[in-house]
């Protein structure tokens, strides 16, 4: 068994037949040529070059060994020869007084670590005005998940640790968080890419999880007990007394999604300034996608009506002002959002008004001892509304994409030459509002099964 400090010939057979036994990692020096060696461990084998500049011991990674079968895959992996040759020319410059890597502490500029490639990803996001929910969630994804490899040289991290890594999210934190992590470091890889000389993207080995699309409208059976539950939501109170049977801003703001088939926090940021009552239309500055993405979509009669009712509520509930938010509330706390800091707008301060922040309607339940949700998640409202699209009839895919926001099919030619007029899709909102309507009025009891129960209660 080879020692701690062993010295041996290396050779890449002595590589591929070492065995660590119950050891995490073991440092093997070269008999043939003093200050070269490798670090074994269980995920990667390295190898290494000591030598002392001026009073201090340095030691330098060279690059990393691989089997005849991983090296035909990738490249960048060195026989034991190869890295021989490498570590000659380092002990040259090491013996010279040179520390190839720069001073010390400081990597060199053509050594990027995982980090520095997520930094520039999201400069380029931000270059490209990618909506800021989508940089929020990399950089926050990236610090909670990755910690302990943004520090890591990208020329480091393997496909086996990916791969790993992969499986192991998967277990603790679930298939669509491991699936997205991993696509975070492969945009991260990619961008870095273009400006340094980088092996192959690692993610390559990753085995992703199949994921399956949540397509869950609400029934249209269950339509009117959900708008019963909407209309008990924060009811309008003036004076400490309720002055309308009906919802007020987060019951509305229920409403205005099902109408408009907007994503939830595009509907919670709406402002009156995006909106023109008069031509009945609404303006998206920066939705999913970015401001690349920004789009108008007619509003249909029973929206404005909504909207109406808002401008008169809202002044009832906030005398001080809705902050030119559609639907508002009061924040708890002082907090940061990149949707605000888009629009140009400051920050939410304890007690200041903001928009509505959380879609989900959660009470707390006594028996169960925790929250109990009430509704259906937002997300199932744009499922109902794309659903009644198709349901209406006679609405082409091509308004079903741009009144939902979504991009074309890859590849269709015939979309880039549409140019549906706001009248049309005006026409298709309306028909749309209609139908869902029309599916939240309770069914009436037929008038002869009506006469028959009657009867029959009659009857001694």
């Amino acid at each position: 068994m080879v020692g701690k400090k062993a010295t041996v010939e290396l050779t890449d057979r002595f590589l591929e037949v070492f065995d660590l036994g119950t050891r995490d990692r073991v440092k093997v020096w070269d008999s043939k040529l003093t200050g070269f060696g490798v670090t074994i461990g269980k995920l990667r084998t390295s190898f290494m070059v000591q030598h002392r500049i001026g009073s201090e011991q340095r030691v330098i990674t060279v690059g990393r060994w691989g089997p005849q079968k991983m090296r035909a895959l990738q490249p960048q992996l060195l026989t034991v020869a190869r890295a021989r040759d490498a570590a000659v020319r380092v002990l040259a410059d090491m013996m010279r007084g040179e520390d190839p890597r720069g001073p010390r502490g400081v990597r060199r500029h053509d050594a990027p670590t995982l980090g520095s490639a997520f930094d520039l990803h999201i400069s380029r996001m931000k270059a490209n005005q990618a909506s800021p929910r989508s940089i929020t969630t990399i950089k926050s994804e990236a610090d909670k998940y990755l910690a302990d490899w943004l520090k890591r040289p990208l020329h480091e991290i393997e496909r086996s640790e990916c791969r790993a890594f992969h499986e192991k999210l998967s277990k603790d934190n679930g298939p669509y968080i491991a699936n997205r992590i991993m696509r975070h470091i492969r945009a991260a890889w990619n961008t870095a890419l273009k400006e340094h000389d980088l092996p192959a993207n690692p993610t390559i080995a990753v085995h992703w999880n199949r994921e399956h699309r949540r397509q869950e409208p609400i029934a249209w059976a269950k339509l009117p007990a959900w708008l019963a539950t909407v209309a008990k939501l924060e009811p309008v109170i003036v004076d400490g007394k309720r002055v309308r049977e009906r919802s007020g801003i987060r019951g509305d703001y229920q409403l205005f999604m099902v109408f408009t088939g907007l994503r939830r926090m595009d509907a919670a940021t709406v402002r009156w300034d995006h909106i023109d009552l008069e031509a009945g239309t609404l303006r998206r500055p920066n939705p999913k996608g970015g401001k690349d993405r920004a789009f108008t979509i007619p509003l249909s009669s029973e929206c404005v009506r909504i909207l109406a009712r808002r401008e008169t509520e809202n002044r009832e509930a906030y005398t001080d002002g809705d902050g030119g938010w559609v639907f508002p509330t009061r924040a708890i706390k002082d907090r940061e959002c990149d949707l605000c800091k888009a629009l140009g707008l400051g920050e939410h301060k304890a007690g200041g008004v903001c928009h509505v922040i959380e879609g989900k309607q959660q009470r707390y339940d006594k028996e169960l001892g925790k929250a109990k949700r009430i509704l259906p998640s937002p997300h199932r409202l744009r499922d109902m509304y794309t659903t009644a699209l198709v349901e209406v009839g006679q609405i082409s895919p091509f308004a079903i994409d741009v009144l939902t926001n979504h991009r074309p099919p890859r590849g269709s030619v015939t979309a880039g030459y549409v140019d549906l007029s706001i009248e049309h899709l005006a026409e298709c909102q309306e028909r749309v509002t209609q139908f869902l309507l029309a599916k939240m009025t309770p069914p009436t009891e037929p008038k002869t099964k009506a006469r028959r129960a009657g009867h029959l209660r009659a009857l001694p």
